[in-house]
């Protein structure tokens, strides 16, 4: 007759199976409006088509960016001058160029 011992991790296993998850509060109902409520003014005009076209020139140019920064990290990747990569002219260029399409893209949004 062999008797088996829990380890340690399977008795830690069967206590967390034998707990049930605390059950949350029932959702409250939303308050009802009440009848003298003052009308909603509706929404200024969505910006001009000038401005969505800036962003998406923005977005793609940003993309562009990105693009570049990832080559620059490929070529510099791996080797004796790894650290090195971050601290390229070109690299820290292209970084401040990201900042700020960011920034703009942000304004715009």
């Amino acid at each position: 007759m062999a008797v088996r011992f829990a380890t340690y991790a399977q008795r830690i296993k069967n206590k967390s199976s034998a707990r049930k998850p605390m059950s949350r509060p029932a959702a409250k109902a939303p308050a009802v409006a009440s009848a003298k409520t003052v009308p909603v003014e509706a929404p200024p005009p969505a910006a001009p088509p000038t401005a969505s076209g800036e962003l998406q020139r923005l977005k793609d140019d940003l993309q562009r960016v990105n693009r570049e920064i990832s080559k620059i990290a490929r070529e510099t990747r791996g080797g004796p001058d790894a650290a090195r990569h971050s601290q390229l002219p070109e690299k820290q260029q292209l970084l401040g160029q990201k900042q700020d399409l960011e920034r703009k893209i942000r304004a715009l949004s």
